[in-house]
């Protein structure tokens, strides 16, 4: 990795870090670190195409390696290209790459409308990772939109022991209330968390309320 260009890029002269490595890579393209860095820049500074076709060209060079296809398969989700990201991300994980293939093919399965599997691909990132926040949130809010309400909130308490957040607490609420179980403690703690984000979401929480409550009014008609 090109420490100068690291440096560069997190005092926010994204343009000179990928001028430098772009410069770097002119005089001997056969550098793996850099290229990967590179990438990683393009992408967060939403230049795509440019990050696609540096993969593209490197993977003549460094033919299957796994880095730069999961690299890729992360623009190709970024780019809402899922069924190309799909097949990265499912061969990866087929080969046993790392937990971050599970992760990613799990969004992208979801992105497809194929929730079912996307759970499946979620729960095995969780297993090879329980420690990761971004995994258990994953698993949690699928698992949430599936309606396993009691399994999403096992796994929300997970994400909270490992680091705290108001949208983890909220949706603990909408878990414990569709489970009709009291949920007026997460509500709280998601307040004093955040409380722009549970006043921005507090609307979803009336209308859970009011679809809950019209369900049993006609479940008692």
């Amino acid at each position: 990795m090109n420490k100068k260009a690291e440096q560069l890029f997190k005092q926010d002269k994204k343009q000179e870090a990928i001028k430098l490595l772009v410069a770097d890579l002119n005089k001997d393209a056969h550098q793996l670190p850099e290229i990967l860095q590179l990438s990683t820049y393009l992408v967060q500074a939403g230049d795509l195409e440019q990050a696609e076709e540096l993969i593209a060209r490197s993977l003549e060079i460094f033919k299957d390696n796994q880095d730069l296809l999961y690299n890729l398969g992360n623009i190709y989700y970024l780019a809402d290209k899922y069924d190309k990201a799909n097949k990265i991300f499912k061969n990866l994980a087929d080969d046993n790459y790392a937990f971050e293939a599970y992760f990613m093919l799990a969004k992208t399965l979801d992105q497809q409308g194929k929730r079912q599997l996307a759970i499946m691909y979620a729960l095995t990132a969780v297993e090879k990772a329980p420690k990761d926040l971004a995994a258990n949130e994953l698993l949690a809010d699928l698992l949430l939109a599936n309606g396993n309400f009691q399994e999403a909130l096992g796994f929300y308490k997970t994400a909270n022991k490992i680091k705290p957040e108001a949208k983890n607490y909220f949706n603990m609420a909408l878990c414990a209330m569709n489970l009709k179980e009291d949920y007026q403690i997460y509500l709280k703690e998601s307040k004093r968390l955040d409380e722009q984000y549970y006043l921005k979401h507090e609307k979803k929480l009336a209308d859970l309320q009011e679809f809950i409550k019209q369900g049993e009014n006609h479940g008692g008609k």
